[in-house]
């Protein structure tokens, strides 16, 4: 879940990649494929570092949780790509999931109340020991040959875990479906010169993208050992999780990792959209992030940067906003994903893509009713409008009229929608749909259970509301009927996306593959699921990106 605005709130490798690669594949032997796993027993399954015992979930399908990918990124790996774990010969438990990767926790509503769901929201995180994956399996296990969906959490790449997802659900389709935790924060994105020269590449920053393209490599070379098929991996993820998947796609390290693409709220191409920095912005913020813990001898930032103690790199840092993005120099992203689209360079897969009809409510309801003191009125909205769009000020008033609403909140809430979610996700769409399928989506569920109280912005589809009927929360339970069926059509829409790449099937509503030239997307919606052509109307796609938008 994409968290700039959270985080201003909080904080008032060519060659060494290809390494990286090397040693995780020189670690693991020809790709497992025993389905049961050991023996006669189905909750222990042999990976290729040693056994695992699982245990069985309330509808009888197998849970892992807690299996080690790569080693722990502590002393010496820390800001390095990460190496294989360590082979075990014991059987491992993992029936329960491990540590979060270091994140502070996000109680920050007035009763002390976590913002999200997710249990690492609420107890945050300072173990660094955190690269670990859990596996979700259907209930049948003697099942072979199962397609995979890798899931990428959001969170802004600075909180939340793989355990936060419940993967049940999916599982129940006929899916293998595997979570996974990557460094967050600074130990997950910073680059710094001294980090760069050290490397190399002479790059630093987006280890936590290393992170997911080793839990890929973990993934094509021991899913076979719980059902699953290597050569139908589907990678998928929510905000920051899926501007990731994004980045994914152009990284010439990911080529043959994964087949079709999954992408909830986050796109990294389009304008609007949370695009990767240059290496050169990267090393310039992450300079002020060591001077910060007093690191600031270019002879010694490393070993000051690898002996500070974790909670002190956690920590708010004023001006960090948006220093944990991804950034082009290392080998894993060497150019901005715009050029590799342009220059044919990418890992043009199926992709299924789309975004909330109230994205940004959820943001207006935490950050101006929780956090700021109270809704907007028609002053406050203008001026607040004026500070972050001097340039264009007068052109979103008139846009986005307070008069046009039911309150200024609103309309502050339909423009941040607009600009940063819906019409960036339509323009990566109609980008993705000139090389390959997409099938894109607007999930418009009115009445979508609420994260958080919000007196003065009713939440309606807000950022990641969609979730929740994916994803089984016991937080935040179905209440209706209605709502329940589309769980049940959304996660049937998920499943045949993964195993063929195209979510149509028997008893569905018809959902028309998306083209520029037939601009239809599918809405989900509790009452009623159907393609429609008037998003771009209804998201005033024509004021923010003029060019093609007709």
């Amino acid at each position: 879940m994409r968290f700039r605005s959270v985080r201003r709130t909080v904080a008032r490798a060519a060659t060494a990649v290809a390494a990286a690669v090397a040693a995780l594949q020189l670690s693991i032997s020809a790709p497992l494929a025993t389905p049961a796993g050991l023996g006669h027993d189905p909750l222990i399954v042999r990976t290729a570092h040693g056994m695992v015992r699982g245990t069985t979930g309330p509808d009888g399908g197998r849970v892992f949780q807690g299996i080690p990918f790569a080693a722990s990124p502590t002393g010496g790996l820390r800001w390095r790509p990460p190496r294989p774990p360590a082979p075990w010969s014991f059987v491992r438990d993992a029936t329960a999931p491990a540590s979060p990767c270091p994140q502070l926790p996000l109680t920050l509503l007035p009763d002390g109340g976590p913002v999200l769901p997710g249990e690492s929201n609420r107890t945050g995180s300072t173990s660094e020991d955190c690269l670990y994956l859990n596996v979700w399996t259907p209930p049948r296990t003697s099942g072979r040959n199962l397609p995979v969906l890798v899931w990428l959490h959001g969170g802004g790449n600075a909180y939340g875990a793989g355990s936060d997802y419940n993967g049940a659900a999916l599982a129940a389709r006929g899916l293998v479906v595997v979570t996974v935790n990557y460094r967050l924060g600074a130990l997950g994105f910073l680059a710094h010169p001294a980090l760069s020269a050290e490397s190399a590449d002479r790059a630093s920053g987006d280890y936590g993208l290393m992170d997911q393209q080793a839990a890929l490599h973990w993934v094509r070379h021991n899913i076979g050992a719980f059902g699953g098929d290597r050569t139908r991996v589907t990678l998928g993820g929510q905000s920051a999780g899926s501007v990731d998947t994004c980045l994914h796609i152009a990284s010439p390290t990911a080529k043959g990792l994964f087949h079709r693409a999954v992408q909830h709220s986050g796109t990294c191409v389009s304008d609007g959209a949370l695009t990767p920095t240059t290496l050169a912005e990267a090393e310039k913020k992450g300079q002020s992030f060591a001077s910060s813990l007093g690191c600031t001898d270019p002879s010694s930032v490393p070993t000051c940067l690898r002996t500070a103690p974790t909670a002190e790199l956690i920590r708010g840092v004023p001006g960090t906003a948006s220093l944990w993005t991804a950034n082009t120099g290392p080998s894993i992203l060497p150019i901005p994903p715009h050029k590799a689209w342009a220059e044919g360079r990418v890992n043009a897969v199926p992709t299924l893509s789309g975004s909330t009809h109230d994205e940004y409510r959820y943001f207006t309801a935490l950050n101006v009713d929780l956090l700021g003191g109270g809704p907007l009125t028609p002053q406050s909205s203008a001026a607040l409008i004026r500070l972050q769009h001097p340039a264009r000020a007068a052109e979103i008033l008139g846009a986005y009229p307070v008069s046009a609403y039911p309150s200024p909140n609103l309309a502050y809430s339909a423009l941040g929608t607009d600009q940063h979610f819906a019409c960036p996700a339509r323009d990566d769409g109609r980008l993705y749909s000139g090389r390959v399928p997409v099938h894109a989506y607007e999930f418009n569920d009115p009445q979508a259970p609420p994260f958080i109280p919000a007196p003065h912005t009713p939440q309606g589809a807000f950022h990641a509301s969609e979730l929740a009927y994916l994803f089984p929360m016991d937080a935040l339970p179905l209440p209706s009927s209605a709502q329940r069926r589309l769980s049940a059509t959304m996660t049937g829409y998920w499943a045949r996306f993964a195993a063929t790449g195209n979510p149509n099937g028997p008893g569905a509503p018809s959902w028309p593959r998306y083209t520029a030239d037939h601009d239809r997307i599918q809405v989900l919606d509790p009452d009623r699921t159907a393609p429609t052509i008037d998003f771009a109307a209804d998201h005033n796609c024509a004021f923010w990106h003029p060019v093609g938008t007709s």
